[in-house]
């Protein structure tokens, strides 16, 4: 979205129509790109724009900008708010340096959400889990952090929980404290991450079961459940069924491998909590699927173990699991495997080509235990593969326009490219992929820096120009 521009009074009088155009006029990379939005290497799952996003933020905007003009008017009365530096979920974007997110989706050229980057206070929101403050009020994130659970409140937008019911915030959850929420300690908090007194989201790429959500994108689990007339709610569990993992889904808090349905379980950038590791190409036995295809053993795919599993899903769901084998481990499905990250993978001793294994259990690039069938020899491009380790010259394995996952004929997939995770975009770009599918895009990059002004300075002006680039491009932090 176009920023905002705040005129002196007799331009707005003058010239309101042309400003109402300018601003329904997008312009995300030029305003944005001065902001210095970066992009987040995040491969956070992203449900589409659903119109809400755009329609909640060009309502905010506007309005911010009426109420601009109007306290002008009246004297000055109310304060103007800032103009806006990023555009939120939804809204259009040419880059990722467009979005709040930092992450621009290549399919829709919308902004994504991402747990990983959040809207400042006064930057636009379209959902209060978009916000660093965990409270959007009025298509504006809070400057202050959302009120806890229990605690007075006025409306429901103060609210950590979305919820004011009799002048107290009511809690989304009472057996955990969710993100925004007064903590002391990590244990208290559905994330398991209690940093400068609240609970935080980002202690993975994705939202706990049970912690707050405003969209199933949000979610590791894939489902977020909203109250009717809520504006958040709790993602949902992990769907059930025959497996040998029990809900260790791909971002899920962990405390050793043997819980994961990857089977490798490692910190979460910085944040000191350990979450269970996705794997590239087919997912494993337990894990997420929403079509056969999607998992390690589907039919046609030629390589060993072929048919031996399907995506299990309930009546009328969208996403199942990959159930267990009806036969031997197919190739890329995870299992038994000793001294590695962890003491012992903890799963089954029985890789297709080579009953009890054999040597045919063996860590892939990520250090993630797999069954490989195929020897010493790799997939050329274009040919099936079960993980990016089947494919020759390092090459990821992805999804073709039917969804089956094949070699592709490059080392890096640029962007609007098919990918499973986002190792296998091109730097700068994430992984863009619904919870459960192998079929992901790669986002657009960050628009790259505008080379410094022309003029006078010369040389060391230019040089100071690219230092102050430097600073504007960083990164905001989430603070929430």
């Amino acid at each position: 979205m176009a920023r905002t521009h705040m005129w002196l009074l007799a331009c707005l009088l003058v010239c309101a129509a042309c400003s109402s155009k300018k601003h329904s006029g997008l312009k995300p990379g030029d305003d944005a790109g001065e902001a210095g939005s970066s992009a987040a290497d995040a491969s956070t799952p992203h449900a589409g724009s659903d119109g809400a996003g755009s329609n909640a933020d060009s309502g905010a905007g506007g309005a911010s900008a009426a109420a601009g003009a109007n306290a002008a008017g009246a004297g000055g009365n109310s304060p103007a708010l800032p103009p806006l530096t990023c555009a939120p979920f939804g809204d259009m974007c040419r880059s990722a340096s467009d979005c709040c997110s930092g992450l621009c989706d290549s399919t829709t050229m919308t902004c994504g959400s991402s747990t990983i980057q959040c809207v400042p206070g006064d930057g636009a929101c379209a959902n209060s889990s978009e916000c660093c403050s965990l409270s959007c009020n009025q298509g504006r994130c809070a400057t202050s952090v959302c009120v806890s659970d229990a605690a007075s409140c006025a409306v429901n937008s103060e609210c950590c929980s979305g919820q004011c019911q009799n002048g107290t915030c009511a809690a989304l959850n009472t057996t955990c404290r969710t993100g925004g929420n007064e903590c002391s300690s990590n244990s208290q908090c559905c994330s398991q991450l209690c940093d400068g007194g609240h609970c935080k989201l980002t202690s993975s790429f994705c939202v706990q079961s049970g912690d707050v959500c405003g969209r199933s994108s949000d979610c590791c689990s894939g489902t977020c459940n909203i109250a009717q007339g809520a504006s958040v709610g709790t993602c949902g569990v992990a769907p059930s069924g025959p497996s040998y993992c029990s809900g260790g889904l791909d971002g899920t808090i962990c405390n050793g491998c043997g819980s994961c349905c990857s089977r490798l379980c490692a910190p979460f950038g910085d944040t000191g909590v350990s979450v269970c590791q996705p794997a590239s190409g087919c997912h494993p036995n337990g894990g997420l699927c929403r079509s056969d295809n999607d998992c390690c053993g589907a039919k046609g795919t030629g390589l060993p173990g072929d048919g031996n599993v399907r995506c299990e899903k309930e009546s009328g769901a969208e996403i199942g699991i990959c159930r267990n084998p009806t036969g031997c481990n197919p190739q890329g499905n995870v299992c038994h495997y000793k001294n590695y990250k962890c003491d012992i993978s903890s799963a089954r001793n029985d890789c297709c080509a080579a009953p009890g294994n054999s040597g045919e259990c063996q860590l892939d690039r990520l250090g993630v235990p797999r069954c490989n069938g195929l020897g010493d020899s790799c997939r050329a491009a274009g040919e099936t593969c079960a993980s990016n380790d089947d494919c020759c010259e390092n090459r990821p394995c992805v999804a073709d326009a039917q969804g089956a996952l094949r070699c592709g004929d490059v080392s890096c997939v640029a962007a609007g490219g098919s990918c499973t995770i986002t190792g296998d975009c091109c730097r700068g770009s994430s992984c863009v992929v619904p919870a459960g599918s192998t079929r992901g895009t790669c986002s657009v990059p960050p628009a790259p820096p505008k080379p410094p002004a022309a003029g006078s300075g010369g040389a060391g002006a230019g040089g100071a120009g690219a230092g102050a680039g430097g600073a504007a491009a960083r990164r905001r932090t989430r603070s929430r």
